[in-house]
């Protein structure tokens, strides 16, 4: 698994200081796989492959094509590029500061006792146990929250429906 994440800073790396869109986004083609790849062998397999169906074949494949579309002249990528290292890091700094801060003064209060409470539901807990992750999502969505997936798809339908208005 340490050659995966390796794999995947390496991807990250390339996708940003690739000069060719085309290339860039496939590197972060790769970076979709290795990521999908790192979560289905820790055993989250749902999202990880929900990661490949999501990235890696549609937002990867509609980045692609409209890269491909674009049609980007090689003299404009050969272009001064260096200008924006320096504002790049000072923004990176500015970023990483106040996160580093955050996590270095809660680093003794998470080694105190934390009550958590759990949420649990008796359906829930029953479909979990008796299948896999992935039937036991669907036959929780299917059956007895099938409302909940009903008014999701009515509302992306409606956000499509208004969204495409603009487009006249």
């Amino acid at each position: 698994m340490d050659i995966l994440g390796l794999l995947s800073i390496l991807s990250g790396i390339f996708v940003i200081i690739s000069k060719n869109p085309i290339i860039s986004v496939l590197f972060l083609i790769s970076l979709f796989l290795n990521i999908s790849a790192y979560l289905i062998l820790i055993g989250v397999h749902f999202i990880g492959l929900a990661y490949l169906v999501v990235y890696v074949s549609a937002v990867s494949m509609l980045f692609l094509f409209v890269v491909m579309l674009i049609n980007v002249r090689t003299s404009e990528l050969h272009s001064n590029a260096n200008k924006g290292i320096p504002l790049g890091l000072m923004v990176s700094i500015a970023f990483y500061l106040p996160v580093y801060n955050i996590v270095s003064s809660l680093k003794p209060k998470l080694d105190s006792d934390i009550d958590v409470q759990f949420l649990t539901s008796n359906k829930w807990d029953i479909a979990l146990v008796v299948n896999s992750d992935i039937s036991s999502i669907g036959n929780l969505l299917y059956s007895s929250h099938a409302i909940w997936l009903i008014l999701a798809g009515i509302i992306l339908l409606l956000a499509l429906v208004n969204s495409s208005k603009g487009y006249k």
